[in-house]
């Protein structure tokens, strides 16, 4: 009787792992290893004119509200440097959002319309000369004031 309940429970188990390899062979699924998806970050550095702090934070909200993860313009160098992740946007439709929003840089020139609705101090000389009109004295972390 022993015996007989040692090779039922075999028997019970073989069927078991018999079953589920007939199942994962039927559905042709297999499990498959974990693999590490590294995000790719580009990192581009280009010229956009402006004058200041105000400036500032207007160039950066328009290169992150177009899929940059990260921009930092230099009010000194008139340089943004911006991180992004090339599937979701590119330089080219970063250059045109900061454009739109009334800055020259050296992909597109902004529209007129876009410009004129500066606040004055914001108002560059569009000559292309970087750092060629730094007349606002509004430093980075002071409000505007109107």
């Amino acid at each position: 009787m022993y015996s007989a309940k040692i090779v039922f429970s075999i028997l019970a188990l073989s069927v078991c792992f018999f079953n589920a390899i007939g199942a994962q062979q039927m559905t042709g699924l297999t499990k498959k290893a974990a693999t590490a998806v590294t995000p790719t970050t580009q990192t581009e550095t280009f010229q956009v004119l402006g004058n200041c702090g105000m400036c500032k934070r207007t160039i950066e909200k328009a290169a992150t509200q177009a899929g940059a993860a990260s921009a930092n313009w230099d009010v000194e160098k008139d340089l943004l440097t911006v991180s992004f992740d090339p599937a979701k946007t590119s330089v080219d439709v970063i250059q045109k959002a900061v454009a739109r929003s009334g800055y020259d840089n050296v992909g597109y020139k902004a529209p007129d319309e876009a410009y004129n609705d500066l606040h004055g101090c914001c108002q560059y000389d569009r000559s292309g000369a970087p750092g060629s009109a730094k007349s606002c004295g509004m430093m980075e972390d002071e409000a505007p004031k109107n």
